[in-house]
């Protein structure tokens, strides 16, 4: 069921959509998604347009906002964020996102009930409302890892997705994206070994998928790349193990951070 707020931001990006960004954005996309016709700077203005701007940059004391003072109830657009995560339109589902990530108390953030929410009303549905690495890649960075920022007990849950055999491609790739260049700043609970694992898994879990070979890249190539030796060498001995495996373009994405270690970015490189 759509909200009503939803529906105003709908309306609002469809005012303001172009049939040539429209165009644009579903040729990017390779037609994997439909849109309205907004691009990002558009859908966060939609988005003002209709719930008002953020105050301020968001910090933990986010909570006091107008309605919290008036009311002692922080004003949260988790069920408007989830409407439009559950649009056909990737331009609508980044406006479900901007509400999260740019509007929503920190103190609704850092509950588990907002990423049980996520998981029972998006990710594990029928319908496969996240569907493509925008959305997915978005959901991760802008929400999950502030999410897990707020309260790094959420943090093994998040993680765990990538293992799980009864999760999507996309819901996987969730999993480890949202800890993507994190290598030096984990949270308790979480170490990098077991990163580099749930990297793994998610490669194994569909190593002929190309979103799942290019998520496990983008985030192993910060460890291979990162300060610690010991760390460096369990995610190269990892690549190694699953040499054949590795598509181009995977590899590639792989030694990205490499700058110095040349030997260990050939290696990879020639791995097959």
């Amino acid at each position: 069921m759509t909200t009503h707020r939803a529906t105003l931001i709908v309306e609002q990006l469809e005012r303001r959509a172009t049939p040539s960004v429209k165009t644009w954005m579903t040729n990017y996309m390779k037609g994997s998604t439909p849109f309205i016709g907004c691009k990002i700077p558009v859908v966060r203005e939609s988005v003002r347009c209709v719930v008002g701007p953020t105050s301020k940059k968001r910090g933990r004391g986010d909570d006091d906002n107008d309605d919290a003072k008036t009311t002692g109830v922080a004003k949260t657009y988790v069920e408007d964020a989830i409407s439009l995560l559950r649009h056909d339109c990737g331009d609508a589902k980044q406006a479900g996102i901007i509400l999260l990530c740019e509007h929503e108390p920190l103190s609704t953030l850092s509950d588990e009930t907002l990423l049980r929410q996520l998981e029972s009303q998006v990710l594990r549905t029928k319908e496969r409302y996240v569907n493509d690495w925008a959305v997915a890649d978005s959901l991760a960075i802008k929400v999950l890892k502030r999410m897990w920022k707020a309260n790094p007990r959420l943090a093994p849950k998040i993680l765990s997705w990538a293992s799980d055999e009864n999760a999507t491609l996309w819901h996987r790739r969730l999993g480890i994206v949202a800890f993507v260049k994190e290598f030096g700043s984990l949270p308790k609970g979480i170490d990098a070994f077991q990163l580099v694992n749930a990297c793994e898994d998610n490669l194994l879990a569909a190593p002929d998928e190309r979103f799942a070979q290019t998520g496990t890249a983008w985030v192993t190539r910060y460890a291979l790349a990162c300060g610690d030796n010991v760390v460096r060498e369990y995610a190269l001995n990892m690549v190694v193990r699953h040499g054949k495996l590795w598509t181009t373009e995977a590899k590639k994405s792989l030694v990205e951070q490499i700058t110095r270690d040349s030997a260990t970015k050939e290696r990879i490189l020639n791995l097959g």
